[in-house]
């Protein structure tokens, strides 16, 4: 079988751990052949570099995982294409790790609900990030819009974005470490008065999803709280200037995940102008990038 797996944008802003989105561009590609015998196999067929030992890759680690508890007595090769930068705060290790979970169900006839897809996608997770977070791999299974309100059990809502909802997503060329070590950075107590701003922005950002409301999807996209952390860290490169680009534009500018990419909303129709604004204002100040006008898309699917 083959498949297309989604980038996603998480957090958008003050949804740390809570908010996701799937992306229509970039995604990856991913062959999906069983074997007879209990392996798993991985190939890279082009695209950026990824881990190929199978206990070290989200998507082999998700398929041993499966392997092991429905005790699958065949195996799997996944052939890859590997479109979405790893480390990139797209999602990359989430698009092959929700690709191989929906692969097996399918491949083994599991019939797994679409929630118990997520809870195993998210096991890979721990290989690249250290944690089983569920917002970059709910997205890719549910594709549009996601909201994470409970973990343990896990609870998924998935809600359709507006369709005036316009995407430019900038992804600088800097190297901003690991996902796990932009956790490490974060705090562990927050003022209450940070909690408050966090928690409207997030209440105004759902409601215009929900709504349908493009101008309360771009005020919620405000964050007091993870945001500033990693850009005190350094590993999110010119992040106020890019967020006053963005304030000039009337665009809801977030970061994407851990960064280092930047995720805009805004028209569709003024999509094209953002873009090249962002372009231009990364590369004066030195650094390459690749943009991506781009809109909300589905999740993983076969083609």
């Amino acid at each position: 079988m083959r498949l297309r797996a989604p980038a996603t944008s998480a957090n958008l802003g003050p949804g740390f751990d809570v908010f996701g989105m799937a992306l229509k561009e970039p995604y990856d590609l991913l062959e999906a052949e069983k074997l007879p015998e209990k392996v798993v196999q991985l190939e890279l067929v082009e695209g950026y570099p990824i881990p190929l030992k199978p206990e070290e890759n989200t998507g082999g680690y998700v398929a041993l995982e499966m392997m092991n508890d429905f005790d699958i007595r065949g195996g799997v090769k996944f052939r890859i294409w590997k479109n979405i930068k790893p480390g990139s705060g797209l999602g990359s290790s989430a698009a092959t790790a929700a690709a191989a979970a929906y692969a097996m169900n399918k491949l083994y006839d599991l019939g797994l609900s679409t929630q118990k897809l997520v809870e195993y996608a998210a096991r890979g997770e721990l290989v690249s990030a250290g944690a089983a977070h569920v917002d970059n791999v709910a997205s890719a299974i549910y594709g549009g819009f996601i909201i994470i309100s409970s973990r343990n059990p896990l609870r998924i809502y998935s809600v359709t974005p507006p369709s005036d909802l316009g995407v430019v997503v900038v992804l600088p060329d800097v190297e901003k470490g690991s996902t796990r070590r932009a956790r490490e950075v974060l705090p562990s107590s927050i003022p209450l008065q940070k909690l408050v701003h966090n928690v409207g922005a997030a209440s105004v950002l759902a409601a215009g999803m929900a709504l349908g409301d493009l101008e309360m999807i771009k005020e919620g996209m405000r964050d007091a709280v993870v945001e500033p952390a990693r850009s005190g860290a350094g590993i999110i490169p010119e992040y106020e200037g890019v967020r006053e680009l963005g304030r000039r534009f009337g665009a809801g500018i977030a970061v994407s995940g851990a960064g280092p990419a930047v995720i805009a909303v805004i028209e569709r129709e003024r999509r094209g102008k953002l873009a090249t604004a962002l372009k231009d204002f990364y590369q004066s100040r030195g650094y390459e990038c690749l943009v991506y006008v781009t809109e909300p898309g589905p999740g993983v699917s076969e083609f």
